[in-house]
């Protein structure tokens, strides 16, 4: 099949995108339409659970009872309405063999006694008035189908009071009125299987949520348990619990948590002999510089030294990340006064506010090394810095202003990697190693918190640090 060529006069060009734009809209309607079906699902595994094994059921059940009732009316309630018309032609047939006052009141006290009804007749009447059936009732319809096939006569029924069922019928010599109680046309059958399906249906869900609160229910202490690993909290071992697959999944957990372990031991204890290696040398220098007494060129080995050291700690800090340290409860506020304080110290201007409790858990030392590197950021770049810490619903935020140059919004992501520097010369007095930032962020995402840098009010950098409660 060959593509058709583009008619490219104005006509052709507006009706192709005529299409195009019609076609781009059907789109955009229709991944509107699936967004919106997303947001109807249930997001927890308890109420789609409950969906897919309830719904089925009441569904069955509703075409379990749409099947009776069909059944039920078109026979049963059928078949009471016929013996009813039949009833009455008798009383009509009757009344015709055997006329007379004195016959007539005794076929009325028979249809009292033996067939529940109550016969009366006008003489000369005429039926005035034609029936109209209720389209949401289950009784009229049956009547009048049975009074149409079994009733050649002219006739009226109206229901009073969901009571009694009154019946005229047009003779040659008046209108014969009967009267018959309701209960006749229908069965108790239909509210006992109504009450009987309500119950079951009752009874079933009651034990289906009780089975499947107990069947997610290691999965939510799962959930936690693994979002404590993430926040770095320590995880007690626990009995894995609940279905297999569950199960499984607690023993994949325990499993990881143990490799964890070792992974930190590992690097804390390689991080030691690193340290231990890398100093040695150093102190040695240090020493041998210091008995060659004072010089420019010994001043500026001292310096180069220093620097060195200096990139160490940095590297080292790095990779040691939080360490070993455990988490505590830890006030938050206290904790940015003080930062803020030793800042003060070194000669910055620094405001803070703090709004709401700020009791949260966290490792206090790598915390105040977050705060302090976010700080000392700041502070390198702005002459005024602002902290402020305010309690929301989930998390505690902390944001530091700063009215410096800023970072521009396509680099502010590649600042957080590690020993990248806007700043290209290295130089100690313009800049750090590049790590600051990484640990800072490193520090809070450990807590299962975020770090982000933003535009600050004040012309410069906002780090905004969120850090869950």
């Amino acid at each position: 099949m060959t593509a058709q060529p583009l008619d490219r006069s104005p006509g052709g060009i507006l009706a192709w995108l005529d299409r195009r734009l019609g076609r781009r809209e059907d789109e955009s309607r229709g991944a509107l339409l699936r967004r919106k079906l997303r947001k109807l699902q249930p997001k927890t595994l308890l109420a789609r659970v409950v969906i897919i094994v309830i719904a089925p059921v009441v569904l069955a059940q509703l075409i379990v009872t749409a099947v009776f009732y069909e059944i039920h009316w078109n026979n049963v309630a059928g078949r009471l309405a016929r013996a009813l018309v039949n009833d009455v032609n008798f009383i009509i047939a009757w009344r015709a063999d055997n006329p007379g006052d004195q016959n007539f009141r005794w076929i009325q006290q028979r249809a009292k006694d033996d067939l529940r009804l109550t016969v009366t007749f006008e003489p000369n009447a005429v039926l005035q008035r034609q029936t109209d059936t209720d389209p949401f009732s289950f009784v009229e319809p049956t009547i009048k189908r049975a009074l149409e096939r079994y009733n050649t006569r002219p006739f009226y029924f109206d229901i009073n009071n969901e009571d009694d069922v009154l019946i005229r019928i047009q003779l040659a010599d008046g209108v014969l009125q009967v009267v018959s109680p309701l209960s006749r046309l229908y069965t108790n059958t239909s509210y006992t299987f109504i009450l009987a399906m309500v119950g079951t249906t009752l009874i079933l869900l009651g034990i289906a949520l009780l089975f499947m609160h107990r069947t997610i229910e290691p999965i939510r202490r799962l959930a936690v348990i693994a979002d404590n690993l993430g926040k770095g909290r320590e995880v007690p071992d626990f009995q894995p619990e609940g279905v297999l697959e569950t199960q499984q999944a607690a023993r994949a957990f325990l499993t990881m948590r143990e490799r964890l372990r070792r992974q930190v031991q590992q690097r804390t204890e390689m991080l030691a002999g690193v340290s231990h290696d890398l100093r040695t040398p150093l102190t040695r220098m240090r020493l041998g510089l210091a008995m060659m007494g004072d010089s420019p060129d010994t001043a500026a080995l001292k310096g180069d030294i220093a620097d060195m050291e200096r990139m160490i700690e940095g590297y080292l800090a790095f990779a040691r990340g939080d360490g070993d340290e455990e988490q505590a409860p830890l006030d938050i506020g206290a904790l940015v006064e003080e930062v803020a304080a030793d800042a003060r110290r070194a000669g910055g201007a620094i405001s803070t506010r703090l709004e709401g409790n700020m009791k949260a858990i966290a490792r206090p030392l790598a915390m105040k090394r977050c705060l302090a590197n976010l700080v000392a950021n700041a502070q390198r770049y702005g002459k005024t810095i602002a902290i402020s810490a305010v309690r929301r619903k989930r998390w505690i935020e902390i944001i530091v202003d700063d009215d410096g140059p800023g970072i521009p919004p396509e680099q502010r992501e590649d600042v957080f990697r590690p020993f990248v520097r806007l700043e290209q010369s290295r130089n100690p007095l313009t800049g750090g190693v590049g790590l600051g930032l990484t640990i800072a962020r490193d520090i809070v995402r450990g807590h299962g918190g975020d770090l982000v840098l933003l535009q600050s009010p004040m012309k410069g950098l906002r780090a905004r640090l969120r850090l869950p409660v």
